[in-house]
């Protein structure tokens, strides 16, 4: 009698990394010559805005910002620092939320209560969103600044 064992795999650190840069590059196909782009989506109160902070040889920094035009004081707009290694093919969240540099790990508890893997966090929650942004298509409304 034969059983089949599946295994369970775990992925490579670096997917994130690499399917972020995937997604930006095909929400973003002028990013080479575009330093700006902004979309609102069909939500009403919403405003995307993507810009390009600095460009070098190997690396883009971008700012991707998420504004609420809501009066809500309780509710912040998302701001992330993304980092373009282009040949390495790789989009890396350097910073959100007023954190000006993620670092790999964090001890728990720390005073600012980040957690332990918060960095990994961060680019999960920029491959969902950019994910949802593909899902609604809204490349498509958007317009170059």
């Amino acid at each position: 009698m034969s059983h089949t064992i599946q295994r369970q795999r775990s992925r490579n650190p670096m997917w994130v990394y690499e399917k972020n840069y995937a997604l930006l590059r095909r929400l973003f196909p002028d990013l080479d010559s575009c330093d700006c782009f902004e979309f609102t989506p069909p939500t009403p109160g919403l405003r995307f805005r993507m810009q390009v902070l600095e460009r070098c040889r190997y690396t883009c920094m971008l700012e991707l910002r998420q504004k609420l035009a809501l009066p809500d004081r309780y509710l912040r707009d998302l701001v992330m620092k993304i980092r373009l290694y282009e040949d390495a093919r790789l989009a890396e969240v350097t910073g959100y939320e007023g954190i000006g540099r993620l670092l790999p790990r964090y001890d728990y508890p720390n005073r600012k209560m980040l957690l332990r893997d918060e960095k990994r966090q961060a680019n999960l929650l920029l491959h969902e969103w950019l994910n949802l942004v593909l899902a609604h298509d809204m490349r498509q409304q958007g317009e170059y600044a």
